[in-house]
């Protein structure tokens, strides 16, 4: 009412009437007001003031009264809220120590105070801010943003309708500066632009569209509810939080999960072919449409075929007209007894099955990596590109080359899984290479060069950064070299090209490091575990323990912002056994306690944030043993772990830290088939099925939601693109023959016979005849 009326009533015969007095998007009273804390925002902030920080009841120093201000009766200020608010909890934090005064109150200037549901926790405020942005609320909502901000209510009536009416000079093209002939009044006019704001160039005349929201989820973050605050799976939850569970709210919807409630066919299980017993699969990636390639623990490539054949789409007949019927499964059911909000687990997957088969190709000499491991009896260290090289035909496979330091590069056929091409650069480390990890850059994340990035550690404490661009030109030297964990062996490596870091783990240290210039950001030490109070033991008992990030490569980086390790700690207590008898006194015999010492191995998940904020743990299994190896999910929300028996999804959440959410069991019994890598494909951008190397040299496929409406995209175009690359060897040697010779008939004869022999060896040599129905064998059938 106060605005509306400051609108009616102000007569000014140059400036026009306005509602506000100050603007949303301000460099100065919106960026540098609530990044003060941060860099390089904080020295901005001290040049704009003259060299010293503004006084200290103007500083952001409290999210409760900053929302008053912009909310309440008096509403003095209107601000936009920065990215920052949904993704970075840095800049509620006073960490560089900034000298940021003492307000009137007497109060000293630190921390931002959050709000009272927060529990003192910027991660927790981030969280949940990022959740309601995620919300179906928030995207019916956002229209309307939309509209104040780029559409038709910011300008015009409908933005005095709207209440959306700023001073003129914020709105984009209100005067034209350079006919200004005063040069005081057009450097003021520039200045007022600069600092007090501009609105956007208007871009849409018409209301805005609302986004169609799905009733189903197509995604794994989407399926489980892990944009909700809620706990989808508590009873399978053994967390390890100093948060109460009082404080967490409790769940409300239905939840499906995409592993323990999925039906029999979404999986399938490839056994090694006998005799055994078999080298275990170490690592596995999924490459193209249809293909997978996997290794061994001797170094040996597998290479494997799949696809998901859905089921087709039930035929009904015509309703009866006298009556209101809706379909269902080939049945009718009266609309009155279908409902809405009726929950079925069958909604939320696809119908079909795997067809799936481990290719055995012909080969003069086994497809392995240059340098066997076992002679050495260290773990094999290699890690699989997701890039496809070479007009996306080869994967890019890097390795340890000799034990002593070097580095082995091959670029592998998945089809095949034979080595087209090798190289061993000498003398990388001075000791063996001990960790490698892989992350696309460029086309294979959206658009770009294209590439990989690869981070490699090894056991002299040292770690370098490699950038592969072609399967032509090979690196021979690394781009970054890292340090920082004085000589200390590294057991494993993450590298995460979305936000321009790479993370390397020893006994005692995590460091991360900057990929452009290779400089430590951060670095920290493993927690303290004797200070939770949710340990398989009595803390009381506790006399000595000793925690260690353990010597395992299972280490990830979420793109939310948080790290995932594996810690051992090796816990010391003392408990009472049976009284004896001491020496007798003039009162009687007297009894003292004897007392033992128990060593307990305890192993966890421990959660932190880039800035080495650490923010809870989650209690594993000891009879799973330490994780093989951690892999994140597309929205960075949830990471799978993989174990013996299998592999446990957990949830990335500072309040839920590392919940188990879900399991994707590859064995019955705990003794069987341990987990050693997953993988999540065929697209970075659109997964629909996880790949698990298992113990035994076996395989298991998992479809995931939406891999039907993804295998019908890709059906006709891998069908058309195999029979295509099965005849042009054939065809490419007739034209080369008699493509370009005149009045040469005579030659062609006898080029059929040989042409349709050379396209059918192909062809099988590919799998097509097999795989796709005969392409070509139904042709000699029908003779």
């Amino acid at each position: 009412q106060d605005f509306m009326e400051r609108f009616e009533t102000f007569t000014d015969p140059a400036i026009p009437p306005f509602m506000y007095g100050s603007h949303y998007s301000t460099s100065a009273g919106v960026v540098l007001h609530f990044l003060v804390r941060l860099h390089p925002f904080g020295e901005l902030h001290r040049q704009l003031q003259g060299g010293h920080f503004d006084v200290a009841d103007r500083l952001f120093s409290s999210i409760p009264r900053t929302w008053d201000m912009c909310t309440g009766p008096s509403a003095a200020e209107v601000k936009e809220l920065t990215p920052e608010w949904y993704c970075h909890p840095a800049f509620l934090r006073n960490s560089n120590q900034f000298k940021l005064g003492t307000s009137q109150e007497g109060e000293l200037l630190g921390d931002v105070q959050l709000p009272p549901w927060a529990n003192g926790s910027p991660e927790k405020f981030i969280e949940v801010m990022r959740c309601a942005l995620e919300s179906d609320i928030c995207s019916e909502m956002l229209p309307h943003w939309v509209d104040l901000i780029f559409g038709f209510k910011q300008q015009g009536p409908e933005s005095i309708k709207a209440r959306n009416v700023f001073f003129y000079l914020t709105y984009y093209g209100s005067v034209d500066v350079a006919s200004i002939e005063d040069e005081a009044l057009r450097t003021a006019t520039e200045l007022q632009i600069a600092h007090f704001g501009q609105c956007p160039m208007q871009i849409f005349v018409r209301p805005h569209g609302h986004k169609h929201l799905q009733k189903h989820a197509n995604s794994i973050s989407k399926m489980i509810g892990l944009y909700k605050m809620t706990t989808p799976f508590p009873e399978l939850s053994n967390t390890i939080s100093d948060s109460e569970s009082k404080d967490k709210p409790e769940r409300k919807q239905e939840i499906v999960l995409p592993f323990l409630n999925a039906p029999l066919s979404h999986w399938v299980h490839l056994d090694a072919p006998p005799p055994g017993p078999h080298a275990s699969l170490v690592a596995v990636r999924l490459a193209g449409i249809d293909r997978c390639l996997a290794v061994d623990a001797h170094g040996i490539f597998h290479s494997f075929r799949w696809m998901w054949k859905p089921d087709p789409p039930p035929e009904t007949p015509h309703p009866p007209k006298d009556e209101e019927y809706i379909a269902g499964d080939g049945s009718y059911t009266p609309i009155k007894e279908v409902h809405e909000d009726e929950f079925s687990i069958e909604d939320y997957f696809d119908k079909g099955c795997f067809v799936a088969q481990r290719e055995l190709p012909r080969f003069r000499s086994i497809p392995r990596l240059p340098y066997n491991t076992n002679i050495s009896g260290a773990p094999l260290i290699v890690a699989l590109s997701k890039t496809l090289f070479a007009s996306h035909s080869l994967l890019l496979v890097l390795s340890d080359g000799d034990g002593k330091g070097a580095l082995a590069m091959q670029f592998v056929d998945p089809a095949k899984g034979m080595v087209k091409s090798e190289a061993v650069i000498p003398s990388v480390h001075s000791d063996r290479i001990t960790a490698i990890a892989m992350d696309p850059l460029g086309t294979a994340t959206g658009g770009g060069a294209g590439g990989e990035l690869a981070v490699v550690g090894s056991a002299d404490g040292s770690a370098t950064l490699w950038r592969f661009i072609s399967s032509h030109y090979l690196p021979l030297r690394p781009k970054q070299r890292m340090r920082g964990h004085y000589g200390t062996k590294i057991h494993a490596v993450a590298i995460s090209n979305t936000m321009n870091i790479c993370a390397t783990v020893s006994s005692t240290r995590c460091c991360i490091f900057n990929l452009g210039n290779g400089a430590m950001l951060r670095s920290f030490a493993p927690p303290d575990i004797a200070a939770s109070n949710n340990l398989p033991l009595n803390t009381e008992d506790l006399t000595h323990a000793i925690t260690l990030f353990a010597d395992s490569p299972a280490l990830c980086l979420s793109v939310q912002g948080y790290i995932v390790l594996v810690c051992q700690s090796m816990l010391t207590t003392s408990l009472a056994s049976n009284q004896t008898q001491g020496n007798s006194t003039d009162k009687g015999p007297t009894f003292k306690d004897k007392r033992r010492n128990t060593n307990t191995m305890v192993i966890t998940l421990q959660l932190f944030t880039l800035e080495g904020e650490h923010c809870g743990s989650h209690l594993l299994e000891t009879w799973r043993g330490v994780p093989h190896k951690i892999i994140p999910i597309l929205e960075g929300k949830a990471v799978m772990v993989c174990r013996n028996r299998g592999v446990t999804l957990h949830r990335v959440s500072p309040t839920y830290p590392l919940e188990l959410i879900d399991e994707w069991q590859t064995a019955e019994d705990e003794n069987m088939n341990a987990a050693y890598d997953v993988d999540i494909g065929p697209s970075l951008l659109r997964p629909v099925m996880a790949a698990a190397a298992c113990s035994g040299g076996a395989l298991r496929l998992h479809a995931l939601p939406g891999i039907s409406a993804w295998s019908e995209e890709h059906r006709k175009g891998s069908v058309s693109a195999a029979v295509g690359n099965a005849l042009a060897k054939p065809a490419q040697k007739l034209k080369n023959a008699v493509g370009s010779v005149k009045g040469i008939g005579t030659r062609v004869v006898g080029f059929g016979k040989e042409l349709g022999r050379e396209a059918m060896s192909d062809a099988k040599e590919r799998g097509i005849g097999g795989f796709f129905g005969g392409v070509f064998g139904r042709g000699s059938g029908n003779r």
